[in-house]
């Protein structure tokens, strides 16, 4: 399922992408139940992830993201260092060892904090920007909020459909 939202900042599309980021804890949550936790261990197909790993990589992904919101609501268009997701933050952090539950428990608070940051927010906070070493354009908090929505619901939705499980 690929589902789309504008780039374009308006209200409409700041209340998608809060509902799309507020509804993904019980989204993941469903899938968790459903599935054994040895089949949440074990890969989708021969070279991918399993789901665990899945949920580890989204929450590496939420972290860069929810740190560069803060900053940018925090300081003057920051200059954000160029840290990936996976190659630096996921060898740093090892999310992979920790089992489904765990991860699902840790994203839930995560997403709690984000989301009190972010539904109270003005349209000119929305637009706050940051600056990454290696972009040229700044990127604003609407734009990563979104980007990170649309990234968990692509994920969700594949492992939904590998899994055999309805959201």
């Amino acid at each position: 399922m690929k589902k789309h939202i504008s780039t374009e900042q308006t209200e409409a599309n700041i209340r998608e992408v809060l509902q799309l980021l507020s509804k993904m804890p019980s989204r993941l949550e469903n899938l968790g139940s459903r599935i054994s936790a040895q089949r949440l261990r074990a890969p989708l197909a021969s070279g991918e992830r399993t789901p665990t790993e899945v949920l580890a990589h989204i929450l590496h992904c939420e972290a860069i993201t929810a740190e560069a919101i803060y900053l940018a609501l925090l300081l003057d268009e920051p200059r954000l260092p160029d840290i990936h997701p996976e190659r630096n933050l996921g060898k740093l952090l090892r999310l992979d060892m920790l089992s489904f539950e765990e991860l699902l428990s840790y994203f839930k608070i995560r997403r709690t904090i984000l989301l009190r940051v972010l539904e109270p927010l003005t349209n000119e906070k929305w637009s706050r920007v940051t600056q990454e070493s290696k972009k040229a354009r700044k990127e604003s908090v609407y734009w990563r909020a979104r980007g990170q929505a649309l990234h968990e619901l692509e994920h969700a939705s594949d492992l939904e459909t590998k899994l055999g499980v309805k959201s």
